[in-house]
């Protein structure tokens, strides 16, 4: 089933600017939709479609309609060819999801010069290049034309009875199938991944209620049925990224400034986290581990097989290293980030035994990992300041792989220590002696999404 209040609460997040579009546009599933569509009050979408779609093409799906629909792109259609029209919105804002790394939708519209035309500019743009494409096809036509009226010509006194009763039945064809022909036209208009077929009867309704405005006023125009005004989505889409940066800047201050309140203390609160699913991996853990990890093999005649007299060794592969992971579930990490923590932990262990412990200004120990089930029933102490020398105190000295999962929001260590420090966010920090991969603001906008529905990556 569709959670469509987790996809909602995504976009809130990602285009917090659209939030009014997004709490009261409708949301209504529809079998006849192949996809999604919209007519700027209500987001159709196609059930099945959506299921198999994974987590960000979702988002993109259905970012796609919101843009549309906050862009006034429905109603700015008006006096305009709607299938041009709808290859000019589309590809502009296709383009913009892409700049958000949000994957393009299969057969979706796909333009360079959507990255910086506004809608109203690539429609002209494309209206001349479609003037240009019917002169060629009509000079052609016109060569072809009059090579073929002689010999039509010749034929024509043996097909006028002919000619009368393909009159008649024309006629008969026309006025049975004029009722089918508007709603085909429509349906040909539709291009990229989305319908807009119900366009046409929005723009319809909005000239019938500036119509009866008229008419109530004695003529007179009322502003809130009048044609809307050209919108520059490029710059509207770069004060959006500028909103975002600074909301998410904010975010992270005022949890930093919560978490370091009650200053060095410990919490000790119990967490649980539900609905960890699985990711691809951020990090290639293989490459990452090769440095320490050796997986040796050993030829052994512990258990050995004999065959024809002959002792056949057996080929052993030497037990996995250990990696031994503490995680930060101090007071400036929240449910999200720790969920993502663990969804690494589940990566890591596909190569390497794994140990994990979490801290905040105390370290509460480790909990041997043997399987991606043990990480989902796991529950952890912290909620409190954040103290790094306390976890790089916690590893074990024999261990070969040592990783810290934090969002750097401390003093950096006294101690030197070779450990993997994974950072979410934006904060960048210098341990001694360690190693820092940087999580980027992209995976820091995901970590802000409620991940309460099924993964289906």
């Amino acid at each position: 089933m569709i959670d469509i209040e987790a996809i909602k609460r995504k976009l809130l997040v990602k285009y917090a600017p659209f939030g009014s579009v997004v709490a009261n546009v409708g949301f209504k599933e529809e079998d006849s939709v192949p996809t999604a569509g919209t007519d700027g009050k209500t987001i159709y979408y196609n059930s099945k479609f959506v299921e198999s779609l994974t987590e960000k093409e979702t988002t993109f799906l259905f970012a796609h309609e919101i843009c549309h629909i906050a862009f006034d792109h429905i109603y700015r259609s008006e006096g305009k060819d709607g299938k041009i029209w709808n290859i000019a919105t589309d590809a502009v804002i296709n383009a913009m999801l892409k700049k958000d790394k949000l994957p393009l939708m299969k057969g979706g519209v796909d333009r360079e010069d959507g990255n910086y035309l506004s809608a109203e500019e690539l429609y002209e743009k494309l209206l001349k290049e479609q003037k240009q494409e019917n002169q060629n096809s009509n000079q052609d036509e016109s060569e072809h034309n009059d090579k073929s009226q002689e010999k039509s010509n010749q034929n024509s006194s043996n097909t006028q009875g002919d000619g009368q009763a393909s009159d008649k039945m024309e006629d008969k064809q026309e006025s049975s199938e004029g009722s089918s022909k508007e709603e085909q036209q429509d349906k040909d208009q539709d291009v990229g991944h989305d319908t807009h077929e119900m366009w046409k009867k929005a723009v319809k309704e909005r000239q019938e209620e500036r119509k009866k405005s008229q008419e109530n006023d004695k003529g007179e125009e009322n502003p809130s049925t009048n044609k809307t005004e050209p919108i520059n989505e490029q710059e509207v889409f770069k004060q959006l990224q500028i909103e975002r940066k600074k909301q998410l800047e904010e975010l992270r201050k005022s949890i930093v400034k919560e978490s370091h309140t009650p200053g060095a203390m410990s919490n000790g609160e119990v967490r649980e986290v539900n609905e960890i699913g699985v990711s691809k991996p951020l990090i290639d853990w293989r490459r990452l581990l090769k440095e320490a990890i050796k997986f040796d093999v050993d030829w052994t005649y512990q258990n050995a097989s004999v065959e024809d007299g002959v002792v056949t060794p057996y080929l052993e592969e030497l037990p996995k290293p250990e990696t031994e992971i503490v995680l930060d579930t101090s007071g400036s990490i929240d449910e999200n980030l720790l969920r993502n923590f663990l969804r690494e932990c589940k990566n890591i262990l596909q190569n390497s035994k794994v140990k994990v412990g979490c801290f905040d200004t105390r370290f509460y120990g480790f909990t041997e990992i043997r399987s991606i089930e043990d990480i989902d029933r796991l529950t952890f102490q912290g909620g409190g300041g954040t103290n790094f020398d306390v976890a790089v105190s916690a590893f074990t000295k024999r261990v070969e792989n040592k990783i810290i999962f934090t969002d750097g929001e401390a003093s950096m260590p006294s101690m030197s220590l070779d450990a993997v420090w994974v950072v979410f966010g934006s904060r960048k920090i210098a341990p001694p002696g360690g190693k820092v991969i940087p999580i980027d603001e992209e995976a820091l906008e995901n970590l802000s999404y409620d991940t309460s529905s099924k993964h289906r990556r």
